[in-house]
């Protein structure tokens, strides 16, 4: 995998070309907190007939190294990071499905540079900000899967490496709650393009998921709620068919 650095990270990335013949129909997935962009792996031959597609892995996920986390907030990092890499490719356009932190970060990429981001998919997110009974059930989610056949979907995203990324991650949230920063770098309102937020209730980790998703929904100029029941964290892999179709429909409206 090609590679960006900057001063906050370097992080490893994939382009796979569309079949589409509109060249300009560009898509990034973005992976969400202790993840990979292996997560993705299914997905990649079916986004990518519509798509020209961009995956990447996080500082410290999958083939990127730890970063220098410059600001100490991990999600605006990441936004800078990524809104210069798409740069580099010279992508001026994508649209993006972002699961958890991901989608997190693809907010902050939207008001870093607006034109950049043309609509956002986000699916479990864990709300506007950081709170103490999402990371205590967040905490409890990643000790099941250290005990649990959970853990091998874990390790076939980050190897070896699996727990000593999940346990340095929670240590990081743990470390953000603390400072009492905003996940965002500024007001959800200079959004400007639609937003749909995807989930399930009950949730495996975010509590009561619906209820914190739809606080956000004045917050922005264009969002939608879709809720899932029964379904799986994540939903594209749970309710693939459903997902796939609400991602085509919404991003290419």
């Amino acid at each position: 995998m090609p590679s960006y650095k900057n001063r906050y990270h370097k992080i490893s990335y994939n382009v796979v070309n569309s079949s589409s013949s509109n060249l300009n129909d560009i898509l990034l997935l973005l992976h969400d907190n202790g993840q990979s962009s292996r997560i993705f792996d299914s997905e990649l031959k079916y986004f990518s007939g519509y798509f020209k597609t961009i995956t990447a892995d996080l500082a410290g996920h999958g083939q990127s190294p730890d970063g220098t986390g410059a600001s100490d907030n991990f999600w605006i990092d990441h936004a800078v990071t990524l809104c210069e890499l798409l740069d580099k490719i010279k992508v001026k356009r994508t649209a993006v499905i972002g699961i958890g932190g991901g989608a997190l970060v693809a907010l902050n990429m939207a008001m870093i540079n607006p034109g950049s981001v043309s609509s956002i998919l986000a699916e479990s997110i864990p709300g506007h900000e950081p709170d103490q009974e999402y990371l205590n059930s967040l905490v409890s989610y990643r000790e099941k899967i250290k005990n649990t056949d959970l853990r091998s979907r874990y390790q076939s995203l980050n190897g070896s490496k699996w727990e000593r990324i999940l346990d340095e991650d929670t240590e990081m949230q743990k470390r953000f709650l603390d400072s009492g920063h905003s996940y965002f770098i500024n007001e959800l309102s200079k959004v400007n393009c639609p937003v749909l937020f995807a989930g399930c209730e009950p949730h495996e980790f975010v509590p009561q998921m619906e209820e914190r998703t739809k606080t956000m929904i004045p917050m922005l100029r264009k969002s939608q709620v879709h809720m899932y029941r029964p379904a799986s964290y994540p939903l594209f892999l749970s309710r693939n068919d459903e997902f796939r179709s609400m991602s085509l429909y919404f991003l290419m409206d």
